[in-house]
């Protein structure tokens, strides 16, 4: 037995709530099995995946890896047990976009400490093996998304780890794409490998020798009957019950002529419908309300508004086209993009140097303006 669950239970807080996530699970995978867990949305699929890939820690329960308690394993080795023991495939790939195909695979051999040149050969081998040995120059971002996740599958194998755990592999692919993917687990799993794979679509879970089933974080063999999803139920399809034909109540049709409402400006089609017995005829509209008399307009004013004064008085400032004082010159423009002659700084430098230390070098100039010196000459 590769690795047994006993009694594994994780709850999250949310303030003082203590939330249950998973509840008494208890699961023994034997090596060399391909099992697959489903569950929808929220039963708490991943956060199993991440306990039995060392990734999380549970609440209260135990866990054995190859026979060993991991709750006893340091943190140094339950790095070495997750490099070596351990591949992980995810849904959304987690590739370098920076990096080619290549290095992406080489890379947990690069934290395993293997040369550069063994890691080549290796990562091109791990290539090969998912069908990707000619695009090993190429990024990610020139793959598609099946060959993305083709090569997240070589670099989970590039250490021979002899348990992939695979979460929604497919989940983001087409399903082209997909099959693809789960002819590269059964070759695997063909070869020794233990896959345990989580899924909410039963067309790969099918891939899978063996299916269980987890909702509201209660792992069982046979699947749950609910109407939330599409998971076969115990005892039935899962399918929503076709709803019933419930029979319209029947409508007598009045006799000709009778209670018809007829109004001036009525649809002929109404009266022909009336005349025939129609029971629709006898909903017809009634007369609508005249409209109400004109009323008469006298005078129209039209009134302006100065809206420049009316700004004036609100903001109490000077017009735009207001005229100096006499006497007072106005202040030339300065001129734009034009550079400050040596010696001469503008107003906001004197404070920066005074918060510098520089305080002196505003001495001698106006204060708050400008701080001006004579250049040297010569």
């Amino acid at each position: 037995m590769i690795l047994e669950l006993k009694d594994i239970c994780k709850t999250y807080l949310q303030g003082k709530l203590e939330v249950p996530v998973l509840k008494d699970v208890t699961l023994s995978v034997d090596e060399g099995e391909y099992v697959a867990i489903m569950g929808p949305s929220g039963s708490g699929k991943t956060t199993l995946m991440n306990i039995i890939g060392c990734l999380d820690s549970p609440t209260s329960g135990e866990y054995l890896l190859e026979g060993k308690n991991v709750a006893g394993i340091s943190d140094k080795k339950m790095s070495d047990v997750r490099l070596r023991s351990i591949g992980f495939v995810f849904q959304s790939f987690y590739l370098l976009s920076r990096q080619s195909a290549l290095d992406n695979v080489a890379l947990p051999l690069l934290y395993a400490g293997v040369n550069r040149k063994e890691r080549s050969e290796i990562a091109r081998k791990a290539l090969e093996r998912v069908g990707l040995g000619d695009r090993t120059d190429f990024k990610p971002t020139q793959l598609s998304g099946g060959q993305c996740q083709r090569v997240a599958i070589a670099r989970a194998i590039v250490n021979n780890p002899k348990i992939l755990l695979a979460d929604e592999p497919t989940g983001a692919l087409d399903t082209k794409s997909g099959e693809q993917i789960m002819e590269i687990f059964q070759s695997l799993n063909q070869e020794g490998v233990t896959i345990l794979m989580i899924t909410h679509e039963p067309e790969i879970a099918a891939h899978a020798k063996r299916v269980l089933y987890i909702r509201d974080g209660l792992l069982t063999a046979a699947p749950q009957a609910s109407r939330s999803d599409g998971l076969p139920g115990a005892g039935g399809s899962g399918a929503s019950p076709a709803p019933q034909a419930v029979e319209a109540p029947a409508v007598e049709a009045p006799a000709k002529g009778e209670n018809v409402q007829k109004f001036d400006g009525q649809d002929r089609a109404v009266q022909e419908m009336a005349a025939q017995g129609h029971p629709a005829a006898g909903f017809a509209m009634p007369e609508a309300a005249p409209l109400p008399p004109a009323v008469a307009v006298r005078e129209v004013t039209h009134l302006e508004v100065d809206m420049e004064a009316v700004l004036q008085r609100k903001n109490k400032r000077k017009p735009r086209h207001a005229q100096t004082r006499p006497g007072k010159p106005q202040a030339a423009p300065k001129p734009a993009n034009q550079r400050p002659q040596p010696g001469q700084f503008d107003a906001p430098i004197p404070v920066a140097l005074e918060g510098l230390g520089f305080g002196a070098l505003r001495k001698g100039g106006a204060a708050g303006g400008v701080c001006r010196s004579q250049p040297r000459s010569g």
